[in-house]
């Protein structure tokens, strides 16, 4: 077997365990076959019968526990490292510092051989294993592999990531369900681009939108009329980074209200276990079409996105380890202002208006920094910050009442939309949850997972 291929497929964690028993554990859960609907207790039991028939230590420093599983792809590899070693039973007392568990499905069942070789060879040499041992971090371990494999980082063989059995069966009847309804569009929500199946979608010729919450630059997709968004917000619910991709969708004009998004969504990454049937509704189109007299648009839709996705982070963060409420105006400044008054001196004033657009990334954590003065961002529609902690008193009241529990700040909010046509966007200390205001009514919220920094 070709060593490049073989390092490709290698993953590396630290292991902080001392017992044989719990390392092995540590590693069968790093393997991550549970996507795959094989429970850790299948693997374990399987190694353990192995183990029993003839144990696996290669060396005093080094183990390669293996096993069979009834799985239907080829192997997967995970090394462990540990620092202060691992009682792996040995009669003279010494530890185990380097651990490799091989797992092997039915496609390597005749030439598992093959591997195990290449493995061997790989970790024959007390020289490198202790070089892999001493190496600073998981990153270094992974230089020392490649660079005995003769490649370097940038030429590591592409190795595609096994699809969860049930991500493929869902993606296929999702495709059916597109075809059936005659939906504008399958809405996939995943935690990486390459875990998509796309040896399905490919031979399908629809509009593919995919929703990914960590970026990916070096696996490039091919298939036409596929749209990728970015919405690096693992913690949100399922929903709502469908939600969120839909909006994008909706603000680069590629979805129209006409007709239905069929979405596939799950609970992590890369297994999906859900097919929602969704409708572009008109809370979109009240956020992303209104205009002023002349015809221009009040918010520009890079804008709102820049405030929410800035929104969804001081929900997430918070700030010196604790939650932050905050506000957000946005649009028709010159009518916001008549009804605002400045609680501290503004903290924006008298910089030059391209040092104070939201559209910088670099102004992101002074607005973070600001949002914990009380008071709103009174924010322009071509996303110029006028103000932070400023005080607002709107005439008119709610167009609708507002779901019970809802404090002064949503109420604001809710109140200044309806006097003018601007819109509030409000992060609730309490709950974390980001709820955008239009015409004195809510539309549009998204909730804070679970995942947060404080």
């Amino acid at each position: 077997m070709d060593l490049g291929d073989l390092v490709s497929a290698i993953r590396i964690v630290e292991l902080s365990a001392k017992s044989r028993q719990a390392a092995i554990r540590a590693l069968v859960q790093a393997a991550g076959l549970e996507d795959e609907n094989i429970g850790p207790e299948k693997i374990l039991e399987a190694i353990e019968e192995r183990e029993a028939a003839a144990q696996t230590l290669v060396a005093p420093d080094f183990a390669l526990p293996h096993a069979f599983v009834d799985w239907d792809g080829d192997f997967r590899i995970v090394m462990g490292r540990s620092r202060n070693g691992v009682d792996y039973g040995l009669p003279t007392g010494q530890q185990v510092k380097l651990i490799c568990l091989l797992i092997i499905g039915r496609k390597l069942q005749q030439t598992h051989v093959n591997v195990l070789a290449a493995m061997a060879e790989l970790l024959k040499t007390t020289e490198f294993r202790q070089q892999l041992i001493d190496a600073k971090d998981t990153k270094a371990i992974d230089t020392l592999l490649l660079e005995k494999a003769g490649l370097k980082a940038d030429s590591r063989p592409t190795r595609a990531p096994s699809i969860p059995r049930i991500t493929s069966t869902l993606i296929k009847q999702a495709l059916q369900l597109v075809e059936g309804m005659n939906a504008q569009a399958l809405l996939v929500a995943i935690d990486r681009v390459e875990n998509v199946p796309w040896d399905i979608v490919n031979a399908w010729t629809g509009k593919l939108l995919v929703v990914v919450s960590t970026h990916s630059e070096d696996f490039p997709v091919a298939r036409p009329d596929t749209h990728i968004f970015d919405v690096l917000h693992a913690s949100l619910s399922r929903m709502d980074r469908a939600n969120l991709g839909l909006l994008l969708a909706a603000s680069d004009g590629l979805l129209n209200e006409k007709s239905s998004v069929v979405c596939v969504t799950g609970p992590d990454g890369r297994r999906l276990d859900s097919i929602t049937i969704a409708k572009p509704e008109a809370h979109f189109r009240a956020m992303l079409s209104e205009k002023n007299k002349r015809g221009k648009t009040i918010i520009r839709p890079a804008v709102l996105l820049r405030v929410l996705s800035i929104a969804l982070e001081i929900a997430s963060e918070g700030r010196e380890a604790h939650p932050v409420g905050t506000m957000f105006i946005l649009g028709d400044s010159r009518n916001v202002l008549r009804h605002a008054q400045q609680l501290v001196l503004n903290p924006f004033h008298g910089y030059s208006r391209q040092l104070r657009n939201v559209l910088d990334p670099s102004l992101a954590e002074t607005i973070k920094e600001f949002a914990l003065i009380d008071g709103a961002f009174i924010i322009q529609g071509d996303g110029t910050v006028l103000s932070a902690g400023t005080y607002l008193m709107p005439r008119s009241s709610p167009s609708s009442s507002l779901a019970q529990g809802l404090g002064a700040r949503h109420q604001t909010a809710a109140a200044i939309s309806a006097s003018t046509v601007a819109m509030a966007i409000t992060v609730s200390q309490s709950t974390g949850t980001v709820t955008v205001f239009r015409n004195g009514a809510t539309v549009f919220s998204l909730e804070r997972g679970s995942s947060t920094r404080w």
